[in-house]
C-alpha cells in the first residue's frame, strides 16, 4: 500500500488526528497488531478518532475540499505533499483490477436493487393482498350509504364492512374482483359465497345509450352511488359456488340487464 503522509494543510481539516487508509477498506483482524477500520460513507467523510482514541468517521468541516472517492478494492488514498489523490493499491495485473472494479459495481447494483425492492413493500416483499372476511348482509342497491356516518359510495361500503363480525373494524372494505381471486387462490374462502357486490373497473361500454359514455362508471354503478337504470350503468357481483364442471369456481356477473344498479345485494368484504 503506497499511502504517503498528507500535507499540514490537509491535517488541519480534521477534527482529530487523521489516518489516511485505503478507501472503503477494513483492516484485517485477529491479532493485536490490527484493528477494524470503519467504512466511511462517501467523499465528504474522513477517518479520525474520538476522545477515547477509537477510530470513527467524521465529516469534513464546511468549505473543506472533499477527499477523492477511491475505488473500493483496487485503489488507495495517497498524497504527493500538495494534493491528495487515488492510486492503484497493489501491483495487481490489469485483469485483476478490472475484476475488483466489477465486484464493486456489482455490490452497488445489489444495493440499488435492494432499495427498490424495499420500496415495494419491505425486505419480505409486497404486503399481503386483502382477503375475504365476510359479507355485510343487509342488502343494498347500487347507491351504497352508511346511515351512521353518512358516507356514500366506496367509503360507505367500507364503513358497512367494518361492522361485519370477523372483518377488521379499521381496515375492511368492499372486495375487488382481484381480492376475490387472491382469496380463492390462497384458500381463504368459505364453502360458499352468496352473490354480492364487488368493485370492478373494466371500463366496459356495452351500450351506446350510457350517459355519459366512455367514463369508466358503467360496471361499478358510478362508484356505487347510482341506484337506478336510466343511465344504462350496471354493477358487478361475485359468487363462490359449484360450476358446471362440478368444482367450485368464482362467478363474476356484470353487464347491461345482467346486474342492474337497482338490484339489491349484500356486500362482499375483504381486509
Amino acid at each position: 500500500m503506497r499511502n504517503q503522509p498528507t500535507s499540514s494543510r490537509l491535517k488541519a481539516w480534521m477534527f482529530a488526528p487523521l489516518l489516511v487508509v485505503a478507501c472503503g477498506q477494513e483492516g484485517a483482524g485477529g491479532t493485536p497488531e490490527f484493528v477494524t477500520i470503519p467504512l466511511c460513507a462517501g467523499p465528504d467523510q474522513v477517518l479520525s478518532t474520538n476522545p477515547s482514541g477509537q477510530l470513527i468517521c467524521k465529516p469534513l468541516p464546511p468549505g473543506a475540499a472533499a477527499l477523492p472517492d477511491c475505488k473500493k478494492y483496487s485503489q488507495s488514498l495517497t498524497s504527493d505533499g500538495s494534493k491528495v489523490f487515488c492510486t492503484n493499491r497493489n501491483n495487481e495485473a490489469q485483469g485483476t483490477r478490472d475484476a475488483l472494479d466489477n465486484l464493486e459495481q456489482s455490490e452497488i447494483l445489489i444495493k440499488e436493487y435492494q432499495t427498490k425492492i424495499n420500496s415495494l413493500g419491505g425486505p419480505s416483499g409486497p404486503a399481503p393482498r386483502a382477503v375475504y372476511c365476510g359479507q355485510y348482509t343487509t342488502v343494498t342497491n347500487g347507491a351504497i350509504t352508511d346511515p351512521a356516518s353518512g358516507a356514500t359510495g366506496i367509503a360507505g361500503a367500507a364503513a358497512l364492512c367494518r361492522k361485519v363480525a370477523g372483518c377488521s373494524p379499521t381496515a375492511a372494505k368492499m372486495c375487488t374482483v382481484y381480492d376475490m381471486y387472491h382469496s380463492a387462490a390462497t384458500g381463504k374462502l368459505p364453502a360458499t359465497v352468496p352473490q354480492a357486490w364487488v368493485w370492478m373497473s373494466a371500463w366496459q361500454h356495452n351500450s351506446t345509450s350510457q350517459n355519459p359514455t366512455a367514463n369508466g362508471l358503467a360496471d361499478n354503478c358510478s362508484g356505487f352511488t347510482y341506484p337506478t337504470g336510466d343511465k344504462f350503468w350496471y354493477g358487478t357481483t361475485v359468487e363462490w359456488k359449484t360450476a358446471a364442471t362440478g368444482q367450485k369456481a368464482l362467478h363474476f356477473a356484470s353487464g347491461p340487464n345482467v346486474v342492474r344498479c337497482s338490484d339489491t345485494r349484500p356486500i362482499a368484504c375483504c381486509n
